[in-house]
């Protein structure tokens, strides 16, 4: 029974609304679909705040905030975990190899490793063959030392050294500019960490603050005129590209990617070079579209494009499978999408054979 149908009682809850056929079936809408969620004196209607029940078939609602919304059970939440668990048991660092990460791992200076942590993480958009072949030409042009050669960079020779460079929307101007920034970064704070830990603050819940803090005074560190010819720098300038912020609703993947790098250090996959100040469970998960779109397929997101506020929900639903260290599962879930195991429609041929099938809603 439809909204439209004759015959139906429309009933307004709030922000949710629900309508009750001839038979006493109540329905509303989740997710812009029509959901089924009880008959008769199952539904505890006229709704009030907090109420909550179930369904003979194992399907729990709450009303919170005046919105209905499926409540996973706890049998599913461990489900999820177990699922979750295992993936990130299988892609260990054997995997490196498809991520901008294996890139990373080819320095053994923490200072180089901290500075091309950032580079690889900038540049991880696109094709993962096209970002190492960009990121192993840039690793060429610095002769292997970027906390050097960004100690020591200016404009002039910036130019000079990246002629003709371009990597999709990055053009030689953005990267100049990028090390620029990065060169004054680190002759007044000598690392990255110590600048970005000006913006912190260790009673926040993550790092939403710190990262749009971080961006913010980055873009506002140097004179941008020998690189675009103005002080301020330029609307149509990219090289604001690696200093997104939550404060514009980007999800700021790359920002959140690197930081995992350089804060995690409970497996061998990240780095965790950091002095410890920040804590894991701090951390927010990169999203890009695979982190998106499979996020949404287990659960984990009812949001249906990239954002910050995506990001922080998939964090949080995650701090309930692991609460010190949510974004541990950032690298396994990935995979299935880089790697081209999770395909983006349903196929029993392929789904069959997904790691995360017995909890995608795609399997049902």
């Amino acid at each position: 029974m439809h909204l439209s149908d004759n015959g139906s009682n429309v009933k307004n809850a709030g922000k949710s609304v629900v309508w009750e056929d001839n038979d006493f079936n109540f329905f509303t809408l989740i997710d812009g679909k029509e959901v089924f969620i009880g008959r008769g004196k199952e539904v505890p209607y006229p709704l009030e705040e907090g109420d909550c029940w179930s369904l003979p078939n194992g399907k729990t609602f709450a009303y919170k905030n005046g919105v209905l919304e499926h409540v996973k059970p706890l049998d599913e939440e461990k489900r999820l975990k177990e699922c979750l668990e295992g993936i990130y048991e299988k892609f260990e660092e054997s995997y490196l190899y498809s991520d901008p990460l294996g890139f990373v791992r080819k320095f053994d200076d923490i200072k180089d490793i901290e500075v091309a942590g950032f580079i690889a993480a900038g540049f991880a958009f696109g094709g993962v063959p096209q970002i190492l072949k960009i990121l192993d030409k840039i690793d060429k042009i610095v002769g292997h030392k970027f906390y050097e050669f960004a100690l020591n960079f200016n404009a002039a020779d910036g130019f000079k050294v990246f002629k003709g460079f371009y990597y999709r929307f990055i053009k030689e101007k953005d990267i100049v500019a990028l090390f620029l920034i990065l060169s004054e970064i680190l002759k007044k704070y000598n690392s990255i960490e110590s600048f970005f830990l000006e913006g912190y603050n260790p009673a926040d819940i993550n790092l939403k603050n710190a990262i749009i803090s971080f961006s913010k005074r980055a873009m506002g560190l140097v004179d941008f005129a020998p690189v675009y010819g103005s002080a301020v720098l330029p609307k149509d300038s990219m090289v604001h590209f690696f200093f997104t912020s939550p404060a514009d609703g980007s999800p700021c993947k790359r920002i959140n990617l690197y930081l995992r790098w350089m804060v995690r250090n409970s497996d061998n996959l990240d780095f965790g070079i950091w002095s410890g100040e920040i804590q894991p469970y701090q951390l927010i998960i990169p999203v890009d579209t695979h982190m998106a779109r499979i996020s949404r397929y287990i659960g984990l997101t009812k949001y249906g494009n990239p954002s910050f506020k995506m990001a922080e929900e998939i964090t949080e639903n995650l701090k309930k499978l692991d609460c010190f260290d949510p974004v541990k599962y950032d690298f396994a879930i990935t995979r299935l999408g880089i790697l081209d195991l999770c395909k983006k429609s349903k196929n029993i041929e392929n789904c069959g054979k997904c790691a995360i099938y017995d909890i995608c809603n795609l399997n049902g």
